[in-house]
């Protein structure tokens, strides 16, 4: 969007209650204003959309069944799972929204804290199987970084207009599934019939059709 400098007079005291609000906020005293002035007129900015946003990834995930909402901090949302398996190990879901002017949409951080060694290579054969059934069925090109026993997965930004609440769903349903696939994953892993194909199916039935970013 194009951005012209303007000269404006204004009351030194309006000046002061600006500024306060805009260091609260923490926007500079040009975007406190610019987004005063599109609330005012009924315009909503990139910036508005996003922080809406993370505001409906953040209630969606409170809201979850299957997941526990940990904390929050500005533009940053984190829940916990359990994978049902010895130990019951901890998978904490990190989602973070970026700034609206970046060329992507934000990142989720997956991490497990074990210290059974078993389970560890466990969910990392996982954390590999998922990225390739997404480069398989997804794309080529998703960016993806994998550390030990920590997953990063960078959510692409939709070429074409999609609602926050779109966005907010598709973010909170791949939490969801990659839970739900993970916990499918161990309940099964003593199985002699149970195969990566098994994944494979539940995998694309539950994106079929999904907005995926």
């Amino acid at each position: 969007m194009a951005k012209t400098i303007y000269s404006l007079v204004l009351d030194d005291e309006v000046m002061k209650l600006v500024d306060k609000a805009a260091r609260r906020e923490n926007l500079s005293r040009s975007a406190f204003i610019n987004q005063a002035l599109a609330d005012k007129v009924g315009y909503e900015t990139e910036m508005k959309k996003n922080t809406d946003l993370f505001r409906y990834v953040e209630d969606m995930l409170a809201q979850h069944e299957n997941l526990h909402f940990f904390g929050t901090s500005p533009s940053v949302v984190t829940v916990t799972g359990s994978i049902a398996y010895r130990y019951k190990p901890t998978m904490k879901y990190l989602v973070e929204i970026y700034p609206y002017d970046n060329r992507y949409l934000g990142e989720l951080k997956i991490s497990s804290r074990t210290g059974n060694e078993f389970v560890r290579r466990a969910i990392e054969e996982f954390f590999r199987l998922w990225a390739a059934l997404e480069k398989k069925y997804v794309s080529e090109n998703l960016p993806y970084v994998f550390e030990e026993n920590r997953f990063r997965r960078v959510f692409l930004r939709p070429d074409s207009a999609v609602s926050g609440e779109a966005l907010a769903f598709s973010i909170t349903h791949y939490i969801d599934a990659f839970d739900a696939l993970i916990n499918e994953y161990f309940n099964n892993l003593d199985s002699d019939n149970f195969s990566v194909k098994d994944i494979e199916y539940a995998f694309r039935k539950e994106f079929y059709g999904k907005l995926l970013i």
